[in-house]
């Protein structure tokens, strides 16, 4: 080993591992960091393949350019450059509705004449302002929903959502911990009509855009080589204080700091993070925060596979498929998640004049199917596409990923547990950060990475 002793150890070299170690140099100056991990690719989810034209992303397919860490970060470690918005055409959005693709509507006079909800829906959610209080205690995403703008909406709009952030069940995660600034609206305006309002008149004055009915505010982006050109420049710029295949069998304190025993050795280190799944974060603190343990352990995941397909014509379903993508409400069995038209989002991912989907399968909703087989996996697909399409056409190249614990759900009573976890950690001097606590995507870890660098730098000035 080349390293015995480091300032600070992160273990994980996901997202919020690497970007960690560089909010410590660049905002704090601190670079006495070592980050560890037992996979042999940095990264964790995000993982991009070039194959033939495409651009493969096993992971997160962007970030939004709403949350100024990641754009900051990316610029910070010359990337500046290589970002790629998503062009205009993906700003068409659909959701499976009785068979059809239906457009998500971006304005209120688009919702009133929309199909998507039937009349008494439309009519329901309008009556939002009159919506009761909020109950005692967390509340779930569906419930929130159904007493704010009808079971209906609930159902098909807001259960769409959730399956496209967090592949979950809307009945079981909590609202506070997957929609914060949804909880936020309502606490701060007492209803979400009239806090949608009020952003409206703040975007005016400010000359910006503000978020509407269809999702949140921003762009998509991406780089020009793949989401993964970001953990991979991470990667580089840590050079040999990257170690890789060298997973950590303990974690004990060693006087005032601590000690790692790794399949290289021993390693000190004066301050610990953790961003690691919650289940590995659990194990490693057994012994120096035991009080952490169980509510880390309550936080699941759900297994995720992705299949992936190129099409050498843009016609084989003889109709346009354009725009985003769709997503697939639990009330239309449809065997998939959704699927997203990656060529129409960032043109340069597939060669000109082909066809290039990427759908989601498995879930809370159905978690098996992460174990199926290939060709059972890619049936299934193509028997909802056929269904959706009208057409079922051979395609011309296939990738499948498959990602066992795929994405951290946020179940009632989430943030409480979190809260029980971070203090028993840090009263034994460590942290945590990454996606079991708050937030899934790349732009939530980038800025729980940052935060959790300030930190760790607070702990090393001196008394």
């Amino acid at each position: 080993m080349t390293h015995t002793h480091t300032r600070i150890a992160v273990i994980g070299a996901g997202i919020t591992g690497l970007a960690t170690a560089e909010w410590l140099a660049v905002d704090h100056g601190i670079d006495d960091v070592i980050v560890l991990d037992a996979s042999a690719r940095a990264g964790g989810k995000i993982r991009t393949e070039l194959d033939a034209g495409h651009t493969v992303e096993w992971g997160p397919q962007g970030f939004l350019d709403n949350a100024p860490d990641t754009l900051e970060l990316a610029r910070a470690i010359g990337l500046g450059d290589a970002l790629v918005g998503a062009a205009d055409a993906s700003a068409d959005r659909f959701i499976l509705r009785g068979g059809r693709l239906r457009a998500v509507p971006t304005s209120p006079v688009a919702f009133v004449t929309s199909g998507l909800l039937p009349l008494t829906g439309r009519l329901r959610v309008f009556g939002e302002h009159f919506a009761r209080r909020r109950p005692e205690g967390d509340e779930t995403v569906f419930d929130f929903a159904r007493r704010r703008i009808g079971r209906q909406a609930a159902e098909i709009l807001v259960d769409s959502m959730v399956t496209g952030v967090f592949a979950g069940d809307s009945s079981k995660l909590s609202l506070a911990a997957t929609f914060p600034k949804m909880h936020d609206m309502e606490t701060e305006h007492g209803s979400l009509t009239r806090a949608l309002i009020a952003k409206m008149r703040e975007a005016k004055r400010s000359g910006r855009t503000s978020s509407g009915p269809s999702g949140p505010g921003g762009t998509l982006h991406t780089f020009v080589e793949g989401m993964e050109q970001l953990p991979r420049r991470l990667a580089d710029r840590l050079a040999d204080r990257l170690q890789l295949s060298n997973p950590v069998s303990s974690l004990r304190q060693n006087g005032v700091g601590f000690r790692l025993e790794t399949a290289r050795g021993e390693l000190r280190a004066e301050r610990v993070l953790l961003s690691l799944p919650a289940a590995g974060a659990a194990e490693l603190l057994a012994d120096l925060a035991p009080v952490a343990v169980e509510p880390l352990q309550a936080t699941p995941t759900v297994p995720i596979a992705v299949v992936m397909e190129s099409f050498v014509s843009t016609d084989v379903f003889g109709r346009p498929v354009d725009g985003f993508g769709f997503l697939v409400p639990k009330a239309e069995h449809a065997g998939i998640l959704g699927t997203l038209f990656c060529h129409s989002i960032f043109p340069g991912q597939a060669p000109d004049g082909t066809l290039f989907l990427r759908t989601m399968l498995g879930g809370a909703r159905e978690p098996g199917q992460a174990k199926l087989e290939d060709g059972e996996l890619l049936s299934t697909v193509r028997a909802a596409h056929a269904r959706i399409f009208g057409r079922d056409p051979e395609p011309d190249r296939v990738w499948i990923a498959r990602w066992p614990e795929g994405i951290s759900q946020y179940t009632v009573g989430h943030l409480d547990r979190v809260a029980v976890a971070e203090a028993a950690a840090h009263a034994a001097g460590i942290e945590l950060a990454g996606s079991p606590y708050h937030g899934v995507s790349v732009n939530d870890c980038i800025r729980q990475a940052r935060a959790a660098a300030q930190r760790l730098a607070r702990q090393l000035e001196p008394e």
